[in-house]
């Protein structure tokens, strides 16, 4: 395996996308893994004051509060370029792209992506995954920073953080899966 066959399959999977949603998506790629990395380093509990925070907890609240902005801007870019619809297709009880898509999945096959499929809605909850748990750690630092602590905020964001977490290694997992089916399809036949 060649970096620039590594590099042509990346490419591959993101031609659909604007460019400038490709490098939000990365940007927030390396954002995330350095959240969930850095969150590994923290100290904090919920009788933890504020002062006595350390230095790694600090880059952590700092770095998600720089975040949100970025998150934002990529939010906007995907939502100017589809629909909401094609995002929360079951927001108007449409299933039935999404249940094309599980029989496409039950035959051991990848389905296209495409908007209200399955794709486009776990895009669409892992923007809204990713939402919340910038607003619960934002809403968390607005009361800990002031008051000293807030137990409950601190809680409700460590739950909210689990949904990221399980979406990030999810679609990270679906991108490795795509990646591997390219490659399958592109360099067997290739050897053919």
């Amino acid at each position: 395996m060649t970096l620039s066959r590594v590099k042509e399959g990346v490419d591959e999977l993101f031609a659909n996308l604007p460019k400038s949603e490709k490098v939000l998506h990365a940007l927030i790629l390396v954002w995330v893994l350095a959240q969930i990395i850095s969150s590994n380093f923290m100290h904090v509990h919920a009788d933890t004051l504020w002062g006595n925070i350390n230095l790694m907890a600090k880059f952590h609240v700092y770095s998600g509060l720089f975040l949100v902005p970025i998150t934002l801007v990529f939010l906007y870019r995907v939502i100017a370029r589809r629909k909401i619809t094609d995002l929360y297709p079951w927001l108007s009880g449409n299933f039935e792209l999404i249940k094309k898509d599980m029989a496409t999945i039950r035959t051991f096959r990848l389905p296209e992506s495409q908007p209200s499929g399955l794709a486009a809605t776990v895009e669409g909850l892992g923007l809204l995954a990713l939402l919340l748990a910038l607003f619960t750690g934002s809403i968390w630092y607005l009361f800990a920073s002031n008051s000293g602590t807030s137990p409950l905020l601190l809680d409700i964001h460590k739950t909210s953080v689990g949904l990221i977490e399980a979406y990030f290694y999810a679609h990270g997992f679906m991108g490795v899966l795509h990646f591997v089916q390219w490659w399958r399809i592109r360099y067997n036949a290739d050897n053919r």
